[in-house]
């Protein structure tokens, strides 16, 4: 990139003469700049497939003329691939949610309880519609904290 100028969420891959460097071929995200340097998120390999491997790496200014422009890797993905993968995030999710709950019963029963009852209690509990939202929330971020917490 002969101007240097690159924003957060482009796209770039080192060229033949820069693959030299420090920065291993591949597809990577602008992450962050300053005045000084532009930190990369690696995001396809060399290929310009996607990858997942949270390696960041960090270049001087003066060398971004190593890189040229690159194609995002997740633009090429089909409607169909798309949707399965964020299935598949979801999956995890419940399943890592699930282990928490299971390493932690109390908290969990607690929290599943609360969400329960906040979203069906108006036929048992004569309480009001607000108590219940209350009920609701109150479940939901018990579950989000022990999401968050991870198995024991």
């Amino acid at each position: 990139m002969t101007d240097g100028g690159v924003a957060i969420g482009d796209h770039v891959r080192p060229t033949e003469a820069g693959r030299d460097s420090h920065v291993p071929a591949g597809v990577y995200r602008v992450v962050g700049t300053d005045g000084d340097a532009v930190t990369l998120l690696l995001v396809g390999d060399a290929a310009g497939r996607r990858v997942h491997t949270g390696e960041v790496v960090t270049v001087a200014l003066e060398s971004l003329a190593a890189f040229e422009p690159a194609e995002n890797p997740d633009a090429s993905r089909s409607f169909a691939t798309r949707i399965l993968s964020q299935l598949a995030g979801l999956r995890w999710s419940l399943r890592l949610l699930w282990r928490s709950i299971r390493s932690r019963p109390i908290p969990g029963t607690t929290a599943i309880t609360l969400l329960l009852v906040g979203a069906f209690g108006e036929a048992i509990l004569p309480v009001s519609e607000t108590v219940l939202t209350g009920l609701f929330l109150l479940g939901t971020l018990l579950l989000t904290y022990l999401g968050r917490m991870g198995p024991a």
